[in-house]
């Protein structure tokens, strides 16, 4: 077969697909919401299948798992999300740092710049072969913009909630050691707001760089003082562009919930604006005690928390399911998962994981 006719075979099957979720939906709505498994959330980054060598379905797993709502997907299509309503399936639709200019690329102007002058990618990104690869600066206003607008479009959607995924943004920098972006808008900002012997200029950036690369022995009381003070201001301004965004999105839609995945169940004030935190933990986390603490945190902010193992380790997926059931609480079903030691993403099968469902049905939750 030519691989023309295998794409239109392809593009054949989807359409089919689709059709047939919708047409499955509509009779199957009062069921999925009757025998609705409430404590389990699905999430598929992207509808599948999404070629023609693709075994997974998004349909089949809605349908077998019977979720309670679907977070963390990506918007692709309108068809696409009329089989999420039609199950009337609740689902958070995702945007980050790399969502395209007009021209649907991530044109440098809008983006951030380490301290050599680099256009940011992130590290996990830098051989994917993607055409928006460049993170936004929350400082460009152009950029605010912009994400105000796909957020906007998003919830017009019809969404229950809006997930960042990678609100860092800024922040990244700084966790990589190189302080935080120094793209024209960060540092005319952090000149205006600061006094004239802590301005930072291209001798200043270039010391920065030398100090941080370790190529001066020398301690440097002053410029490392000026490091934290950057630091500490690119941090704050993360906060101030979500809070900023929020408030223009509730404007409009009041009641949207708004998620991001924050790792390893940390809240700090970046993740403290968002409501609802889906975290990758730590293998060494799955225990009482360990996940007892994080819950903890995340109750006391009145905070709904969500965890997800990057493994193929089956058992160790079925202790989180036991523990969440038990205290209940949510869990997400180990079905598209990310496991970067292998750059690909695990689901686990579908009956295996509906048979072990109806053994936790049995486990009464402790008071």
């Amino acid at each position: 077969m030519s691989n023309t006719n295998k794409k239109y075979l392809f593009y054949a099957m989807l359409f089919f697909l689709i059709g047939f979720g919708c047409k499955s939906a509509l009779q199957n709505t009062n069921a999925v919401e009757k025998n609705s498994n409430t404590l389990y959330v699905l999430s598929s980054r992207f509808f599948h299948p999404r070629s023609s060598n693709d075994i997974h379905s998004t349909v089949k797993a809605i349908e077998q798992l019977k979720p309670k709502r679907i977070d963390w997907t990506y918007y692709e299509s309108d068809e696409i999300l009329s089989i999420y309503k039609k199950y009337q399936l609740p689902f958070s639709l995702a945007i980050n740092p790399q969502i395209r200019d007009s021209s649907g690329y991530t044109s440098k102007k809008l983006r951030m710049k380490d301290f050599e002058g680099n256009t940011y990618v992130a590290p996990w990104m830098k051989n994917w072969k993607v055409t928006n690869p460049y993170w936004g600066c929350v400082n460009n206003l152009n950029f605010y913009d912009l994400f105000v607008k796909k957020t906007l479009f998003l919830a017009s959607k019809g969404a229950y909630g809006i997930f960042v995924d990678d609100a860092l943004f800024n922040v990244r920098l700084t966790i990589e050691k190189k302080v935080g972006c120094f793209c024209e808008h960060c540092v005319a900002l952090f000149n205006a707001k600061n006094e004239v012997n802590t301005t930072v200029n291209s001798e200043i950036v270039n010391k920065i760089v030398e100090y941080k690369a370790n190529k001066t022995k020398i301690r440097d009381k002053e410029l490392s003082a000026l490091i934290k003070k950057y630091e500490a201001f690119q941090f704050n301004s993360v906060v101030l562009f979500f809070n900023n965004w929020k408030k223009i999105i509730k404007e409009q839609y009041p009641d949207i919930v708004f998620l991001t995945n924050n790792y390893n169940g940390n809240w700090n004030e970046i993740y403290r604006v968002f409501d609802i935190g889906i975290a990758e933990v730590k293998e060494n986390f799955i225990n009482d005690a360990a996940l007892d603490s994080l819950y903890t945190v995340a109750d006391h902010l009145q905070k709904k928390q969500l965890f997800t193992i990057a493994t193929e380790n089956k058992q160790l997926q079925y202790k989180l399911l036991e523990y969440n059931k038990q205290h209940n609480k949510e869990s997400i079903y180990p079905w598209d998962i990310f496991i970067p030691e292998k750059n690909e993403r695990f689901y686990i099968d579908l009956d295996t994981i509906t048979l072990k469902i109806k053994e936790l049905k049995k486990i009464t939750h402790k008071s």
